[in-house]
């Protein structure tokens, strides 16, 4: 870190830390200035910043030793350099003595001869000089040592950034209304992995160096928040690994609920349970593991499981496992009031209950809720937890169902939104606007997911886990992914869909085609045959032309769903016609799957096959896309107005 004073950081004098004096040490051991920078400071491997900090850090302990112990002062300013290259290489013969003979077999003469043999000295002033300097060097470290526990300070989570920071980095945090080492924690932990994005000139290279320092060296010691919570950094990581339980309205994998709340005791227990969880944390983990592999439906599932079991403990301040049919009927309505428009009468205000959208589960903003319910939404909450109460009571964990006989707030029935659609125009559009990007990989792995996505119908869960099928079938066991179709030249995309149900789709030859071309970009060939199996078809960005990678992650679903968004928002600022632009801001993923079916129905497939594709349970639910059946009833309509007015003849 750069030390030099400055105005801008006069108000906030440099402080001298630990990892300052480990520098200062490996430079006395003749180590790389570079590599030292890299290793402890924030600028990294910059030489002239290391040199810059080492000056400072020397004039800071002749400071020191000046008020204390004046006598080292000329020992301090011998550069660190002057004594440490003129026989770095050569060991003492203490040290020699631990590496070469650590029993002691050898007597004092001897031992001086395997030396002398080991490090033949020709220059008796070379060697004169070689012990002067290892008695510098020795006094220099003890000196060090000393002042070490007098000058030696921790960074703490209130300390200015401008006190341990590179000056010219600490400014462009402050810039960004980060003044301390608190509030780079808390930003941090709040935003996470892209915490700098919004920081002008602060990379991903010197946010990861940032986030280093912070957790080697502001947290490592046992070092807090002003709220009283140690952090690892595990926002970083995005994951909750290492993140303390709290007892407070947080996800449920670090939810820690107040002992006489847990459901221990709940007074809808039975206590001749099948189960072995203790409490209702552990009995709603053991209920969707009982939903298997699913995990779209068990991150739903999981949703309304934690939002009830919250509400429960900090609204109505009982166990989730004491929850009465009043209780249920009250979340009902709680659930419908989320929209601002009705009287709120519960104890805790809104907005600790809801948050921004897409709030990662790590991040100290999340919420439970992201807004109003609609009513489809709601009524899948109420059978959700109808669900759940009903398999916990077959269990015996609950007497009864609490939800049994609570009927949702609003009786809508669920349909398809066949306007949740693109035409063929926006469509055509959508892919002559992908042509427009520069042919490298993220061209390709647009253009052949676009293909993909509308080719073949595929929900965003469908999408995300496609990969190429294992060459080898194992008889009573799902294989699903990219495989070649029985008897011909051809190919199919096996996908298990809702309910773990597979199904297999006929891969069209365009979208074959699209999969060959981005396969080639990515270094893996344009032969099906020979793509590795396992392997995602659709995955993060390697690095460059022809770059093989197949450990590749596949791309999360978060990750694909802003991709196709940021898409269809650029293509609809390139249409000229102002309701086909605005539909293609409100397009999503799923629109291609209702596009899929509308087109193909539009193109004169039969909806059995529509049907088959797109994994529908009845051929009804196809049949919503078809505007045949609309069209008749229009025309029927028609003959009845023309009837009555005289102006035509009843058919």
């Amino acid at each position: 870190m750069n030390l030099d004073s400055s105005p801008a950081s006069s108000g906030n004098p440099r402080r001298l830390g630990l990892h300052h004096l480990a520098l200062f040490r490996g430079h006395l051991d003749g180590l790389d200035l570079a590599t030292l920078g890299e290793r402890y400071l924030d600028t990294g491997a910059d030489l002239p910043k290391a040199k810059a900090t080492l000056r400072w850090i020397r004039d800071a302990l002749i400071a020191a030793a000046r008020k204390e112990r004046p006598g080292l002062v000329k020992l301090l300013r011998i550069p660190p350099g002057r004594i440490a290259a003129a026989d770095a290489a050569t060991p003492s013969l203490e040290e020699f003595q631990a590496t070469h003979d650590p029993q002691g077999f050898y007597d004092e003469r001897d031992l001086i001869e395997e030396f002398k043999k080991a490090y033949p000295v020709i220059d008796p002033i070379a060697a004169r000089q070689g012990r002067r300097n290892q008695r510098l060097r020795q006094r220099l470290r003890e000196a060090v040592a000393w002042l070490e526990e007098r000058v030696a300070q921790p960074p703490r989570p209130g300390d200015s950034v401008f006190a341990w920071i590179d000056e010219a980095i600490a400014a462009r945090l402050v810039g960004g209304g980060i003044h301390t080492l608190s509030d780079l924690v808390t930003r941090i932990r709040k935003k996470g992995t892209h915490w700098h994005r919004a920081l002008p000139q602060i990379g991903p290279v010197t946010a990861r160096r940032l986030e280093s320092f912070l957790s080697d060296r502001v947290l490592a010691d046992g070092n807090v928040l002003a709220d009283g919570n140690v952090l690892p950094l595990a926002a970083v990581r995005q994951d909750q690994e290492g993140r303390p339980a709290q007892t407070g309205i947080v996800p449920l994998e670090r939810f820690a609920a107040p002992a006489d709340l847990s459901g221990a005791l709940g007074t809808n227990r039975s206590y001749a349970t099948k189960l072995a969880a203790a409490d209702d944390r552990a009995a709603i983990e053991a209920w969707l593991a009982s939903l298997g592999s699913r995990q779209h439906t068990v991150r739903s599932y999981r949703t309304q499981a934690e939002r009830f079991l919250l509400w429960m403990i900090f609204e109505r301040g009982k166990a989730l496992s004491s929850a009465t049919t009043e209780d249920c009927i009250s979340y009902r309505d709680f659930m419908d009031a989320l929209d601002g428009e009705q009287l709120w009468y519960w104890h805790l205000p809104r907005e600790k209950w809801i948050g921004a959208r897409s709030t990662p589960r790590w991040s100290e903003d999340w919420r439970p809720f992201a807004g109003a319910l609609s009513p489809s939404s709601q009524k899948l909450a109420v059978t959700v937890l109808t669900a759940m109460c009903e398999w916990l009571m077959r269990q015996r964990y609950l007497e009864t169902n609490p939800w049994d006989g609570v009927p949702p707030a609003h009786n809508v029935a669920a349909r398809i939104r066949i306007d949740h659609a693109l035409t063929l125009t926006q469509w055509q559009k959508v892919i002559a606007t992908c042509d427009h990007l520069p042919p490298d990989e993220a061209y390709y792995r647009l253009r052949a997911t676009l293909l993909l996505a509308y080719g073949m119908g595929l929900r965003l869960s469908e999408l995300v886990a496609a990969n190429v099928a294992a060459r080898t079938e194992t008889p009573g066991r799902l294989n699903p992914g990219l495989k070649p179709a029985r008897g011909t030249d051809n190919w199919d995309l096996e996908v298990v869909g809702k309910g773990n149900k597979p199904r297999s789709i006929p891969v069209p030859d365009a979208v074959m085609a699209a999969m060959a071309d981005y396969f080639e970009h990515r270094g893996l060939g344009r032969d099906p045959g020979a793509w590795p199996e396992h392997t995602p078809l659709i995955t993060s960005l390697g690095e460059g032309l022809q770059y093989v990678q197949t450990a590749r992650k596949a791309l999360s679903d978060s990750a694909l769903f802003r991709l196709l968004r940021r898409h269809f928002q650029r293509t609809a600022r390139e249409m000229d016609n102002a309701l086909d632009a605005g539909h293609l801001i409100s397009a999503s993923t799923h629109w291609l799957r209702h596009t899929h079916a509308t087109h193909a129905l539009e193109a004169g497939a039969a909806i059995e096959e529509v049907q088959e594709n797109l994994g529908h349970a009845s051929p009804a639910t196809t049949a919503i896309y078809s505007h045949t059946g609309r069209h008749r009833r229009k025309a029927a309509v028609e003959k009845l107005m023309a009837f009555s007015t005289g102006t035509g003849e009843a058919g």
